[in-house]
């Protein structure tokens, strides 16, 4: 086990949908996809380099066949590495669950639907 996932202390999902990071320090926004979540952050397939502590707003979508769920919420560059970005929510995320209940059920629904 390497240093990063020493440093984990909540379960994570491996989940793949559309975020927007809006940094106003930047006065940018970021699209980009998560590689997985957790009820205290994210991490983001991005090439930007973005400076660690680096405050942001969070937008996750949910696109489903027939819907859209938008959740949003504030949070900080915590890690970058080629791959991306690891963002920590200034607050956990009291909508996790759905994201374990959208894996299983709302991907199986795209696909069939």
């Amino acid at each position: 086990m390497d240093s990063t996932e020493d440093k984990r202390r909540r379960i994570r999902i491996q989940f793949e949908t559309q975020v927007f990071l809006g940094f106003d320090s930047r006065d940018t926004t970021l699209e980009a996809s998560i590689k997985n979540i957790s009820m205290n952050g994210i991490f983001v397939e991005t090439r930007e380099s973005i400076d660690l502590h680096t405050p942001c707003r969070v937008e996750v979508i949910l696109n489903a066949a027939n819907s859209r769920l938008t959740m949003e919420t504030q949070g900080s560059v915590c890690r970058h590495d080629a791959a991306g970005l690891g963002i920590e929510f200034k607050n956990d995320i009291e909508w996790f669950a759905l994201f374990s209940i959208f894996e299983h059920y709302g991907k199986k629904y795209l696909e069939n639907g």
